[in-house]
């Protein structure tokens, strides 16, 4: 069985980060034949070196967050599947050379921009979320000293309600539960009173409020 969406980068990137998130172990063949086809996806020279190619017939369709915010901009949707594929690739664990120089690449993309040093405009701030949750993996140069610098920015966004100004709600406490920093927790103490009440309402059945659902019960556990 593959997990490969011969058509769909995005959708390749989803489901294998679905099963980490459920904690659903892959066979090492599966995660060997994933992060090969990844990878095949990957600019390796020219100016575009580094980033990941979507399909055609992808940039036709809304991009969404794994939480399911959507994406706006042509530069977010870039920049999501740099990050998102690099993490995917981390996670996948192949101590493959090509698999290595690739991940390596994909950093060197994201050194020159604004969200590696934290940004909050437009949807860069989306983007500092994700290379927050990229920094949880290690593997990142000073990868301990950015998250810890990145995190610490955070509270200045909080708008006093149990949120942050103008930032992907479930994507943030997504990151916040894969974060293991004592910053990472004053924000889920912060947002608990928000997660209290989204526990208890009515969730519809599909397989983002479940993605929600199962985030919120996260957020609950660690407090």
């Amino acid at each position: 069985m593959s997990i490969v969406h011969p058509a769909s980068l995005a959708d390749t990137l989803d489901i294998t980060s679905e099963a980490y998130f459920n904690d659903s172990p892959l066979p090492s063949p599966l995660r060997q034949e994933t992060a090969m086809w990844i990878i095949s996806r990957q600019v390796q020279s020219g100016a575009n070196a580094g980033y990941f190619i979507p399909f055609a017939a992808e940039t036709e369709t809304r991009a969404r967050l794994f939480t399911g915010e959507l994406l706006h901009t042509n530069l977010a949707r870039r920049h999501i599947q740099l990050i998102e594929a690099a993490r995917v690739l981390r996670l996948l664990g192949i101590e493959h050379p090509a698999v290595v120089h690739s991940i390596r690449m994909a950093y060197q993309c994201m050194d020159t921009m604004c969200y590696s040093q934290f940004c909050a405009k437009g949807e860069c701030k989306v983007l500092t979320i994700a290379y927050l949750r990229l920094l949880s993996l290690d593997g990142v140069p000073d990868s301990v000293a950015r998250l810890a610098s990145l995190l610490a920015r955070l509270s200045d966004y909080r708008d006093g309600r149990g949120k942050w100004n103008s930032f992907p709600y479930f994507y943030m406490l997504l990151m916040l539960t894969e974060v293991n920093h004592p910053l990472a927790g004053q924000e889920l103490e912060y947002t608990l009173p928000v997660c209290n009440k989204l526990s208890s309402q009515v969730w519809p059945s599909d397989s983002i409020s479940k993605r929600r659902q199962a985030i919120i019960t996260h957020v609950l556990a660690r407090s």
